[in-house]
């Protein structure tokens, strides 16, 4: 009897093949993925903050009781790419000013960082009568009484200020302690930085502006 093919019905052969072991990475090459990994975290890190969402710590009380002094609270920055800020919104901005120093009338932004809402829009007329905020088609004219459930306070009377087409009127929601458009005039829109729109920190106080 003749012995079977091989491969035709009898006995085929088989090839084991046994993974190699991988090269160990050398310690150069370890060390520079890691720097490029960091390198790529921080530059993310850097788009998200610088155009879509930053987070500031609020140094003082004047937005009680809404955002207490060492609050922290996120700001989305690219809403202002497709909206502008509207009254009642919580918005981050640099007001006019040199250096630190915030300065009515000046053509330039001051480098410190202010939060307050916006109470007059542009080409409105705000003034405040009886401590209650007017808001007016022009001076004395069309006005009403702004409802505002968020201020602490009322205000002194100030006005009227007609804002500018490209400009707001904000005010802090503690208004005996806020440093706002009634003291460095109107804010040009240009200096907003983002609408605050979560208050994160501390857990306790976690809610939507």
């Amino acid at each position: 009897m003749a012995a079977p093919a091989e491969g035709q019905g009898g006995f085929e052969r088989v090839e084991l093949r046994f993974p190699t072991a991988r090269r160990a990475q050398s310690p150069l090459a370890a060390v520079t993925e890691l720097v490029v990994i960091i390198l790529l975290a921080l530059g993310l890190t850097w788009v998200v903050q610088q155009y879509i969402v930053k987070s500031y710590r609020v140094p003082s009380g004047s937005m009680r009781p809404t955002i207490d002094e060492g609050d922290r609270v996120l700001a989305a920055r690219f809403l202002t790419w497709f909206s502008d800020p509207d009254r009642g919104d919580v918005i981050v901005f640099h007001p006019p000013g040199v250096g630190d120093v915030p300065q009515r009338g000046a053509r330039t932004k001051a480098s410190v960082t202010f939060i307050k809402r916006v109470v007059g829009l542009p080409g409105e007329t705000v003034q405040a009568v009886d401590g209650h905020v007017l808001i007016c088609r022009a001076p004395a004219i069309g006005c009403r009484v702004l409802s505002e459930p968020y201020a602490r306070s009322f205000t002194d009377d100030f006005g009227p200020v007609i804002v500018p087409r490209d400009a707001y009127f904000v005010l802090g929601d503690n208004r005996v302690n806020s440093e706002d458009s009634r003291i460095w005039g109107t804010l040009p829109a240009r200096n907003v930085i983002g609408t605050a729109f979560v208050r994160y920190w501390p857990p306790s106080r976690f809610g939507i502006l």
